[in-house]
């Protein structure tokens, strides 16, 4: 049963509302750190939220641009490629030299009494900076000495000859009978051999796409 206490008002003992203030305050505490701590929760879900969705678009971008630079990387390849081939035409257009011109010129500066027994080409060396064009390499037979420099001296009148240097040159034989023997094999016999390197000047690069010139008439041209 439940007790009662018939004791009047005044006679009863009194108790102090401290027991329940302090519960009521520790109670309000607890809630507001429960909030605070639901709050907290509740901004740190929407910032991770927040950075997935940032992550996820910036993945999307990657992969847009990546598929973007396949797609452009085929035009980049094709501009390397028409790049190449200008710089392969250009260089060809600047090395061209007007052989025809050249063999017409050869034709006619050897004096008498001198021919070639052979002729070789060699390329422009990639270190004379583009100033400097081929080389011929010329294999000759002459009657005596002032002939092969004659010959030297003539060959500078070439309109594309920067240098004339005389790379070898022997004596014909003494015997008649071993001077028609070395003659039929294709040798100068008793004349004298003699060899000539002719260093050609690049034509330029202004007039890789103009006309050649006329060949002077005293080189056997028309003017």
């Amino acid at each position: 049963m439940r007790p009662v206490n018939l004791l009047p008002e005044r006679y009863r003992p009194r108790t102090g509302a401290g027991a329940d203030s302090r519960t009521s305050y520790i109670a309000l505490a607890a809630l507001a750190l429960l909030a605070l701590a639901v709050f907290g929760y509740v901004m740190t879900a929407n910032k991770v939220s927040s950075r997935n969705s940032e992550i996820a678009e910036t993945r999307q971008q990657i992969a847009a641009a990546e598929g973007e630079a396949v797609t452009l990387k085929a035009y980049g390849d094709f501009a390397g490629v028409k790049a190449a081939r200008l710089a392969a035409v250009k260089t060809l257009a600047t090395e061209r030299l007007d052989w025809e011109r050249l063999f017409r010129e050869l034709a006619h500066v050897l004096p008498e009494r001198v021919w070639l027994t052979g002729f070789q080409a060699k390329a422009a060396d990639a270190d004379g900076g583009g100033e400097l064009g081929p080389t011929l390499l010329l294999e000759g037979c002459a009657e005596d000495h002032g002939r092969v420099a004659d010959a030297m001296v003539r060959l500078r009148e070439l309109h594309v000859a920067d240098d004339v240097e005389l790379t070898q040159t022997a004596a014909g034989e003494e015997d008649g009978a071993a001077a028609a023997a070395t003659s039929s094999e294709g040798d100068c016999g008793r004349f004298y051999s003699f060899g000539v390197s002719v260093t050609l000047a690049a034509p330029p690069a202004d007039d890789a796409g103009a006309a050649p010139s006329q060949v002077p008439a005293r080189l056997g041209g028309g003017g």
